[in-house]
């Protein structure tokens, strides 16, 4: 058991890694192109290179992540989201603040009640009565604990009875 999750720790080390390695490169194909326009004479002569190129490249760079993603990249992602401190959780990855995402995981509760409408539950305000007796029995588990002093207790409790 412990060898599995230290294999899913590796798994999910080696998977930021690379994602850092692949932004890594793409930083450095920008400021390539950066340098180029600062030192390249006749620039507007040279774009249609500079263009062509930098596609290329990014045309290339997709091509590998694609290859690695088809070979490993399923099981890569599956171990990620089977590591044993994402179980009922879900995380999200996001780029370019938020324009681009992609969320692993279980849906969230409150977007499982708006998906299933006909779950059959019916929301009902609650009564205040069941709302102060819910909060005199808090307050009483809490006073019984000995977390709060008598005199807090029954302030707060004078101030549950008139509300």
């Amino acid at each position: 058991m412990a060898n599995k999750n230290k294999n899913q720790g590796e798994n999910l080390f080696k998977a930021v890694i690379m994602t850092h390695i692949i932004l890594f490169l793409h930083l450095l194909i920008i400021v390539g192109l950066v340098l180029m326009v600062i030192f390249i004479r006749g620039i507007t002569q040279q774009i249609l290179w500079i263009f062509l190129g930098a596609t290329g490249l990014f045309i290339l760079s997709g091509f590998f992540i694609f290859r690695r993603i088809k070979s490993k990249g399923k099981k890569m992602l599956h171990d990620i989201e089977n590591a044993s401190f994402f179980q009922g959780r879900s995380f999200e990855v996001s780029f370019l603040r938020g324009m681009a995402s992609l969320k692993f995981g279980q849906p969230d509760d409150g977007l499982k009640a708006i998906k299933n409408p006909s779950s059959g539950a019916k929301f009902q305000l609650e009564d205040p009565e069941t709302v102060s007796i819910r909060e005199l029995t808090e307050l009483a588990r809490i006073y019984e604990k000995n977390l709060i002093t008598t005199e807090e207790y029954n302030r707060a409790k004078n101030q549950i009875l008139k509300s």
